[in-house]
């Protein structure tokens, strides 16, 4: 379990290294059902052109350059420049102002459940030597320990002889 578990935190941190994406952890719940808080969103970088109503887009909000907002495009202005009008789908009005197209970071093409509170839970304990120990030391002592045993324990003559056997009647039924 602890294999798969971090096979799958690798593959979730690799993935957009791959496909030129970032990845976001959802911290409201403005996006619900759609995006709970808690899920892990991967963000593709797209053209605002290609942007249509309907599609989840990260923005940067006019009131802090160091947050990111995720909400869902409702309406698209074109006087000169795109304004891209937006809503999260848990809200009842529209937000209070238009996204210009340069603050448009991408768009949101999909995203894991509760994964991100995983992910931030090891992120903030791996930091620690008590997570160090846990995540890194614990597993490398299970493999290194397993092999040695494999090593200094090699399975007898009549063991082998044994699984020859069980072998080769296997492959004649």
């Amino acid at each position: 379990i602890l294999g798969l578990a971090l096979l799958l935190f690798a593959f979730a941190l690799l993935l957009p290294v791959f496909f030129s994406g970032k990845l976001a952890i959802v911290r409201s719940s403005s996006m619900e059902p759609a995006m709970p808080a808690g899920a892990l969103a991967l963000m593709m970088p797209v053209a605002p052109e290609e942007i249509k109503v309907g599609d989840i887009i990260t923005f940067i909000p006019p009131w802090d350059p160091d947050v990111t907002v995720s909400h869902r495009v409702i309406d698209i202005q074109s006087n000169g420049e795109l304004l891209f009008d937006t809503k999260g789908d848990a809200l009842e009005e529209s937000d209070p102002f238009y996204v210009p197209a340069e603050r448009v970071q991408g768009k949101v093409v999909f995203h894991i459940v509760y994964l991100g509170f995983g992910i931030n839970y090891a992120l903030n304990h791996i930091r620690t030597w008590w997570g160090l120990t846990v995540f890194v030391a614990v597993p490398a002592l299970v493999i290194l320990g397993s092999t040695a045993y494999k090593i200094s324990h090699p399975p007898s003559r009549r063991q082998k002889r044994l699984e020859l056997l069980r072998q080769r009647q296997h492959r004649l039924t």
